[in-house]
């Protein structure tokens, strides 16, 4: 009796002769159990090596209903899937056109598999072999070699120790698996024990000459690294100048030193100013290492690592090299190194010698924790001075003499350049000083009888130092008056004016009360000056020593602290007694002092100081002038009439939006604001009279 269980698999019965005797089309580079896709080339589960399940050995079956070689037979393509048997060999190629090799030794793999009898041949990669590797023999039923091409080769065809041949080339099979040892002795199919393969003389040869050559790095090590790790991105700055004034058209070049402290490495770089003309981008000196002195070019071979000591063997065929391994005959040259900075020191750029005057702060910390150095002092003004460092002083640019055409300033930029620019002023002092000018009465000294009645006013203008004078007309003094020196700058007496350099020209220290100018061969006496300038001197008393106080009352004093009393007892009945504000104090006149000054110091002292002690200790206040109420009013009046002035209401508005509290009483300043805020057609002289009223 016989029983069907539904869900059994289909029992093992096939026998050695059953091996591929169907036929199915199906992939073979696809696993259908688990899905994946599976390689020419690639590993397998049953070739050299466990299966990925239990139930994928061919010891594991279950238990049959049937007798044995009674029950139904599998196909070979589910009995034996993925079950692949791999063996070792080689093949010996003839190679007749290279030197001293006959032969070469290829060493391969044979890959049979037992679902459909295909074999495929591959050869393990070598590095730098030259020679195609890979598969040799795609996977395929092969043929055997004739007369019987009518067959395919088979299983019983391959075997350890044995040749078999796969289309032109002879295989010997030198060794197998562990799984195909297995399978075959189950088989009944006696296997031998592997064979040892023989030399590849390519390889040897190979071998040889790689040892023979010289090594690509030296014996001994050359560490960088670490000292690297260190100071990477650590660089000494250094603030450095050039002076190339020595050559033509030569200048002072600021410098920043690189100093990199990873490789000692200098690097410089240029400062270059702003509309240098210079064609440059700032690189002075490429990263690398600088020598001390620089001769010749180094030879081919002196700078390098490695020093060769001798040549072993033939030559180039079949020797070698020996290299100095200790470093013996090593030099390091003559460079530069970080203890060789310091700020002052000189060092030679390919014979440019560039002085050191600065650092920044990293380079400070870095020398007083290494060399301990203290002092860093920077060169502060450094001016580079040509007789410092340069030889050869080139000398300064001769101009030829003044002509007389023209002014200096244009004579010289006649010569300086071909195209000629008109001469720079100075924007600052104009700005400051426009529309600025000191004004002084002068009366003319000369051996004529009547210039001396002539007298002259003189404008000496801050903003550009050119000065005019004007004459006084004076009625039936037979002189017309007006211009009578155009407004211009004036040199010095005692000059050449043809001479090639620029001749000094008057300024605003020359002019003061009791001075003697002689402009344009003519001689003045300065004899009284406006409010203006002698206001403007005293403020600026730093410029004008003579309107300086406080060295007036020194001067004084030292000359009069001998006799003091004496002096001053002497002079009291010049003293009056005047009533002030109702006060009664005591006054002595301006001529009475002027006197007596010139009495104690003589010729040590001049008008202007006189003047100027005059008006500090006045006892005259200055009064306003008298003026009527209603004659105020009727011009205000007359200026807005004429004006068409009717903006009452508006100006009433302004004033309550700038004091809402106390629109009543406002301050003068803050009627002044109102008056020019609300454009009333007032002038300025006209609103303070009528806030003095």
């Amino acid at each position: 009796m016989m029983l069907r269980c539904s869900g059994l698999p289909f029992l093992p019965g096939n026998t050695f002769q059953d091996i591929g005797r169907s036929k199915f089309h199906k992939s073979h580079h696809f696993d259908q159990r688990n899905q994946v896709c599976i390689l020419v080339d690639a590993k397998r589960p049953g070739i050299g090596g466990t299966p990925l399940l239990a139930t994928d050995s061919p010891e594991y079956t279950l238990p049959s209903l049937f007798p044995p070689k009674y029950g139904p037979s599998r196909p070979g393509w589910l009995e034996y899937d993925r079950q692949v048997l791999c063996f070792y060999g080689y093949f010996q190629e003839t190679l007749g056109n290279v030197d001293r090799i006959p032969y070469q030794i290829r060493k391969v793999r044979i890959l049979y598999y037992l679902e459909d009898e295909t074999m495929q041949v591959s050869e393990p990669r070598t590095l730098n072999s030259g020679i195609p590797q890979g598969c040799l023999v795609t996977r395929q039923r092969i043929p055997r070699p004739p007369p019987y091409d009518s067959e395919f080769t088979s299983l019983l065809d391959l075997n350890i120790n044995h040749t078999v041949q796969l289309f032109d080339r002879v295989y010997t099979i030198t060794g197998c698996d562990d799984f195909t040892r297995r399978f075959l002795n189950r088989l009944g199919v006696a296997v031998p024990g592997a064979v040892e393969q023989p030399n590849d003389p390519a390889t040897d040869l190979r071998r040889q000459q790689d040892s023979a050559k010289m090594a690509r790095r030296p014996a001994y090590k050359i560490d960088t690294l670490g000292k690297f790790l260190q100071y990477d991105r650590k660089v000494l700055r250094f603030k450095g100048v050039w002076d190339d004034r020595g050559s033509v058209f030569g200048d002072v070049h600021e410098l920043d030193v690189l100093y990199h402290l990873s490789d000692d490495t200098f690097e410089i770089k240029e400062k270059l100013p702003v509309n240098s003309g210079r064609d440059s981008n700032g690189m002075f000196l490429r990263r690398g290492r600088l020598p001390k002195t620089f001769d010749h070019l180094p030879s081919m071979g002196e700078s390098t690592p490695v020093m060769v000591l001798n040549v072993v063997g033939g030559g180039l065929k079949g020797g070698r090299y020996l290299t100095d391994c200790v470093g013996i005959g090593k030099s390091d040259g003559n460079y530069y190194r970080d203890a060789d900075l310091r700020i002052g020191a000189r060092i030679n750029v390919y014979g440019r010698m560039v002085l050191l005057t600065g650092c920044d702060r990293f380079t400070e910390d870095y020398y007083r924790e290494m060399y301990g150095v203290e002092d860093f002092t920077p060169l502060y003004g450094y001016s580079a001075p040509r007789e410092q460092f340069v030889h050869g002083r080139r000398p300064d640019r001769e101009l030829p003499p003044f002509n007389g055409w023209g002014t200096h300033e244009d004579s010289e930029g006649n010569c300086l350049t071909l195209e000629p620019k008109p001469p720079k002023i100075n924007f600052r002092k104009f700005v400051v000083y426009d529309r600025c000018s000191l004004r002084f009465g002068a009366r003319m000294i000369s051996n004529v009888q009547e210039n001396n009645d002539r007298f002259f006013v003189i404008n000496y203008y801050l903003s550009d130092d050119t000065i005019s004078v004007y004459e006084i007309p004076i009625r039936n003094s037979g002189f017309l008056g007006g211009e009578f020196i155009k407004r211009r700058r004036l040199f010095l007496p005692q000059q050449d004016p043809y001479s090639a350099e620029r001749p000094a020209c008057y300024g605003p220290q020359h002019f003061y009360l009791g001075a003697s100018v002689r402009l344009q061969d003519h001689l003045f006496h300065i004899t009284n000056a406006d409010i203006y300038a002698l206001r403007f001197m005293e403020q600026h008393c730093e410029e004008f020593p003579l309107s300086n106080l406080g060295k007036i009352v020194r001067k004084l004093r030292d000359a009069m602290q001998p006799q003091y009393k004496q002096y001053v007892a002497k002079h009291m009945a010049k003293v009056t007694q005047v009533k002030i504000d109702g006060r009664t104090v005591s006054t002595i006149p301006y001529e009475g002092l002027r006197e007596i000054l010139i009495e104690l110091l003589g010729d040590r002292i001049v008008d202007q100081e006189i003047v100027t002690l005059c008006r500090l200790f006045s006892a005259e206040s200055e009064q306003p002038d008298p003026c009527d109420r209603e004659l105020v009013r009727s011009a205000v009046h007359a200026e807005l009439n004429r004006a068409l002035w009717s903006d009452l209401d508006r100006t009433k508005e302004h004033i309550y939006h700038l004091e809402p509290t106390s629109a009543e009483w406002l301050s003068p300043q803050r009627i002044r604001t109102i008056v020019k805020a609300c454009k009333i057609p007032l002038d300025s002289a006209l609103v303070d009279k009528m806030l003095q009223m």
